[in-house]
Parts: C-alpha cells; structure tokens; sequence
C-alpha cells in the first residue's frame, strides 16, 4: 500500500501546482482586461461628454447669429421711425448676443481651432455692432467698412465654426462607436475568461470537497474513537459506581451501629481504625466518581444561604484530632451551595495534611460582601512550574505518590461551578495558600435550615432495598434513633406492609429494584396510596447522565451511595421538617 501510494504524492503535487498557476494567470488575464475596460469606458464617457458640449455649443452659436442678426433688422427699423422701444429692443438683442458669445466661449473644447474661429467671430460680431451703432447715430460713415460686409463676413464664420463643430460631433461619435467595440470585444472575452475562470474553480471545489470529505471522515473516525472511549469510562464507572458502592454503603452504616454498642476501648479503637480506613477508600472512590460527574456536567450549584460555621464543623469532625486549625465561632452566614464547598475544602484540607508537612489550617478573611477561604499549610510549597500541573487530573508532583492526584482537579473545577475560582500563592520552603471567594449573604437573609436528628424520634420509616446487606444496614440505623422501621427488599412486600396498616412518615427508596432503574416509579406508586402523602429519599449507586437526571426531574430528595448515617439522617429530618414546618 506504500508503495502505491508514493507516486501519487508528486502528482498530486504537480497537479495543485498548475491548478495553482492556471488560476494565478486566469487573475492576471482578468486584471488586465479589467483595467482596458475600464480604459474603453473612460474614453466612451468623455466622448460622450465632449458631444452633449459641442451640441450645446451649437446651440449658442445658433442663438447668437440669430441676436446678431435681430439686432441689425431692429437697427433698420429705428432709424426708419426713431422709436425709443426700437433703440432698447436694439440694445437687448445686443446683449442677448453677447451673453450668448460668452456661453459659448465657457462651453466650447478648448482646441485651437474652435479658439480660433469664436475669436474672428467675436471681433466681427463687434465691428458689425460698432458699424450700426454709428450708423443709427450720425448715418452712414466712410470710415468704417461697408455693413453689409461685416454681415457677410459674420454669416460665414459662424457657418465655419458650426462646421467644425458639427465634424468634432461626427469624430465623436465615431470614437464613441470604436469604444463601443471595444468594449463589447473586452466583455466577450471577460465572460469566456470567466467560465474558464468557473470551470477551474469547480474542479477546485470538488478537489478540496474530496480533501474535505477525507479530513472529515478522519475526524469523525478519531471523534468517534474518543467518543467511544468516554463512554466506556462513563459506564464503567457507572458500573463501579453501583456494584462497589452498595457494600461500601452498608459497610459506614454497619461500623456506624457497631461504634453505637461496643464497650471496650479496644473494640472501639480498632472500630475507629476501621472506620477511617473505610472512609479513606470510601474517599478514593468517591473522588473518582465526583471526577466522573463533574467532567459529564451532571453536579449543579444548588444556591442557598447557609452558616459558614456549619460547614466548619463538618470538615473539623471529619479531619484527624489535632492536624486542623480552623475558626470554631463564625458567624458568617454565606450565599453558594454548601455541598460543593463543604466537599472543596474538604480536599483542600485532605491535601494540606498530606503534602503540607501534616497540618493545615483555614482562614477567613471577609471583604465587602463576600469571604475569602484560605486553606493554608506550611509544608514545602510549589513551584512555580507546578502551580498550573497540580490542578490536572492524576497529577501527583515527585515525591507525593499517595493519593490518586484528582482532588485538586475536583477543586478547580467547583470553583468554576461555584463562580469562585480558586488562587494559589505558595513558593518552594513557605508553604502553600489555596484560596476562593465567596459572596455574603444579605444582612436580612434568612439561612437554609437543616433539621436535626431528634425530629426523627418516633417516627414511621418504610426502606426498601433488594440488597439485604444495605436494607438491613439502613434500618439499623434508624432504628437507632427511635424511628420504627419496616424493611422491604421489593414492591410487592412493601405493598403488603402499607395492607398492614403502615403508614411512613418517609420512604426511603433504593433506585435499582430487582436489577431495573425503577426506584422512583415504585416510590410515586407507593406514596399515592397514603394520605398524607410521605415524603420520598431516593438511594442509589448509580450516578449516569441520564439517571441523574431523572432523579433531579422526579422531585424526590436523593443521596448517592455510600450514604453517610449522618447525612441519611440529615435528609429525612429535612423532609419530615418540610412536610410540617410548624414543628420546632
């Protein structure tokens, strides 16, 4: 294949070559007749000009030998009667004479021989006035030649100069008719010219529509490799997602119950131990998956005022005793969604403690209407070539193996989401400074209020789940509460609860029933058949584009998989809170 595909690089060269040269000299032929076109048009439009100039020139000189000659028949008829109305008519056609010999003069080419023939005209048009002048004053008068003379003399150079000017109309039009030729000639070969021109640039078009087509086709191929590719990322890591969620999601809830009944410090240090291990992994995995998420656009801001210092406490209670230094008394109330900042400064603090000599501290510095978040660390900083690396997706500077090096990527791109976007100022031996700005709430802002655990007390819960291990791990820890609990692994045993007599206050509802994404459905169907209806908390492991969708569309509440007991908890206070906000 090679080898037959070596010739046809020269060709294809020399081709695009003449191509090129062909239409090059088609420009330059084109050019040029433009410009002769151009030429011919100028010379018609001053021929054309020249004519309408000597036509109206014409015009005056027949206008002129016309006053001349009244002026010598007024002239006779005055010095027959000697009327006063005769002398002015006179004097009139005089001037008309002469203004007409003026036009004339202004309108006229300016050729030599035109100058000429309106000079002799003029001196005669003069010396005819001057002979009848005196001739009406004293009579006849040897001293000036005969009249008739003049007249004559007169007669026959303006037939002269309304000769010439009929010949210089004559050459005009002549040209005019040359041009006219020449015009049409140019034209006709501009048009043959221009469908050679047209043919060129089809077979061009089609060339380049063929390199097109071809590119094209490279880039749809290449597209739809990476498309391929994301997709299997995608549900690959939606299958991740719900196969190893679901035991890590019993797994909190199961060492959550267990921590609650053991006795010994030895039992509860090694539960302690496990728990953090398990949230270490829990915390790896779901790095990967939040990754996942926000690069398909799926986590949007859910904007509400909320305390400042509630997120504080949550990130405090879930960093190691004694690696965080972190305002314990705020009272700052903020206007973003506390989610996605709780989970950014999170990994900001993950990353300090790590990396930052195993220590890091956040610090508020409230500006105008909004707070600056700093989290600090005095560890051995970043460099400058660095600075822009660390926030990529699986970037780990040498040296810092742990981790999976997609927490600072998960920051950044909270920050975007949040229209915060984050600052870092750190320097080789002085640590680093990772920084975002949040607005303020109004002062007259009321702060989303998250209900408590005691509202839960002695209320009725219906969980339904087909994994025995996170139904029963979800009972467990409401039944620690004082809620009682009637646990389901299907539609069918829950319809035969609700038959029983068991009215929930809230359903809390596993996504995927018995292998098919139909949680949601079999929820609607359930709360219809009570009244009051319950409120609906939707569980799933499943974190898919679509799915996540359906979840935001179906108006339920909805945690993803692995649940903390303290944010299930959380949820169903909130919605028990919701459904009766006269309680207090």
């Amino acid at each position: 294949m090679d080898e037959d595909a070596q010739p046809d690089a020269p060709r294809a060269l020399r081709a695009e070559v003449f191509l090129a040269s062909a239409i090059l000299a088609m420009l330059l032929v084109i050019a040029v007749i433009a410009l002769l076109l151009w030429r011919e048009d100028n010379l018609h439009a001053q021929e054309e000009a020249v004519v309408a100039r000597v036509r109206a020139a014409r015009v005056e000189l027949m206008a002129m030998t016309q006053a001349a000659s009244d002026a010598g028949s007024i002239a006779s008829r005055h010095m027959a009667t000697q009327s006063q109305i005769h002398h002015d008519e006179y004097e009139r056609a005089k001037q008309e004479a002469r203004a007409r010999r003026t036009a004339l003069t202004e309108i006229t080419p300016n050729e030599a021989a035109v100058t000429a023939h309106i000079a002799r005209l003029s001196t005669l048009m003069e010396e005819h006035f001057a002979w009848l002048d005196a001739e009406m004053t004293h009579g006849r008068t040897a001293a000036i030649l005969d009249g008739q003379e003049r007249r004559d003399a007169f007669r026959e150079e303006s037939a002269a100069l309304f000769s010439w000017l009929n010949n210089r109309i004559d050459v005009a039009r002549n040209a005019q008719e040359q041009a006219r030729g020449h015009l049409n000639l140019l034209s006709g070969l501009l048009a043959f010219i221009a469908l050679a021109a047209s043919v060129l640039a089809i077979f061009a078009l089609q060339r380049q529509r063929e390199e097109w087509r071809l590119a094209h086709s490279a880039a749809e191929q290449a597209r739809a490799s990476a498309a391929a590719s994301e997709l299997s990322k995608t549900r690959f890591l939606a299958v991740a997602s719900h196969d190893m969620r679901q035991p890590l999601h019993a797994l909190m809830l199961y060492i959550n119950a267990l921590e609650r009944r053991v006795q010994s410090d030895q039992a509860r240090d090694i539960l302690s131990k496990m728990d953090r291990a398990t949230r270490a992994m829990t915390g790896m995995f779901s790095s990967l998956l939040d990754l996942a998420r926000i690069q398909s656009g799926v986590i949007a801001p859910e904007i509400v005022n909320f305390p400042l210092q509630d997120v504080l406490d949550r990130i405090i209670a879930e960093t190691p005793q004694g690696t965080l230094a972190a305002p314990s008394s705020t009272s700052l109330l903020l206007h973003s969604d506390p989610d996605l900042l709780e989970r950014a400064l999170h990994h900001l603090v993950t990353n300090a403690v790590k990396h930052g000599g195993g220590k890091a501290r956040i610090e508020l510095a409230p500006t105008g209407d909004s707070v600056e978040i700093t989290v600090a660390d005095d560890g051995a900083g970043i460099a400058p070539a660095d600075q822009e690396r660390i926030f990529e997706e699986f970037a780990r500077l040498e040296g810092q193996g742990e981790g999976l090096g997609v927490g600072l990527a998960i920051v950044k791109s909270i920050g975007e989401r949040l229209n915060a976007p984050i600052k870092l100022q750190s320097a080789p031996g002085q640590g680093a400074r990772f920084s975002m700005r949040i607005p303020l709430a109004s002062a007259d802002a009321a702060p989303h209020v998250v209900s408590s655990a005691h509202t839960l007390a002695g209320a009725t819960a219906l969980v339904v789940d087909d994994d025995q291990l996170a139904r029963e791990a979800v009972a467990g820890a409401l039944g620690d509460l004082s809620v009682t609990v009637r646990a389901c692994a299907n539609e069918s045993e829950a319809q035969a609860a609700l038959d029983e007599g068991v009215k929930p206050a809230f359903i809390v509802m596993d996504l995927r029933i018995e292998g098919q994404l139909r949680g949601v459905d079999v929820a609607r169907r359930l709360r219809d058949k009570l009244t009051p209806q319950p409120a609906v908390i939707v569980v799933t492991g499943d974190t898919e584009n679509e799915t996540l969708a359906m979840l935001r569309a179906s108006g339920f509440a909805w945690l993803i998989k692995p649940v903390e007991p303290r944010v299930l908890i959380e949820a169903a206070a909130a919605q028990l809170r919701e459904r009766a906000p006269s309680e207090t």
